[in-house]
């Protein structure tokens, strides 16, 4: 029979700083490619078939999931979180949820939209949405409609 000995080493405790790491495994300094890496990580935990961040013109600032539920999901977004009436809803969210934010920002608001059958932790990805926008602020503006030169290109 093997005998239990005391550890020779101490053993190690976590704080609770450690405890509360940050669970991202993508950054980046840039606005545009933060947002698009917490809209993924939000699909990614979540049934989704689409989930975009659209600003007030409507232009999808990061979105992901295939380009039909991605061009549907742009028509309603806005209207829908408004709780307004659009003849594009019932045919875009057939046999599937549509789940909705506003997120109020200094220079008007983003939706975060998604359709599927569950999104996880929503309101943590509003969260994060205010975090990166107040990390970046200073820089590009997210909620101008894109120029005819960024558009050609």
């Amino acid at each position: 029979m093997a005998e239990i000995w005391p550890r020779s080493i101490p053993l190690v405790t976590l704080s609770v700083m450690e405890l509360d790491m940050d669970r991202r495994t993508k950054r980046s300094q840039d606005r545009e490619e933060a947002l698009q890496y917490l809209i993924e990580a939000l699909a990614d935990r979540s049934q989704v078939e689409a989930v975009l961040l659209v600003n007030d013109a409507g232009r999808i600032v990061a979105g992901m999931g295939m380009p039909h539920e991605v061009r549907q999901l742009a028509k309603i977004a806005i209207p829908a979180v408004r709780g307004e009436e659009t003849e594009h809803f019932e045919s875009a969210t057939r046999d599937t949820d549509f789940f909705g934010r506003e997120i109020p920002v200094d220079d008007g608001s983003l939706y975060l939209v998604a359709l599927g059958t569950r999104v996880r932790k929503m309101h943590q990805a509003v969260y994060g949405v205010t975090r990166i926008l107040e990390q970046a602020r200073g820089s590009r503006d997210v909620f101008a409609a894109p120029s005819l030169e960024q558009s050609v290109a």
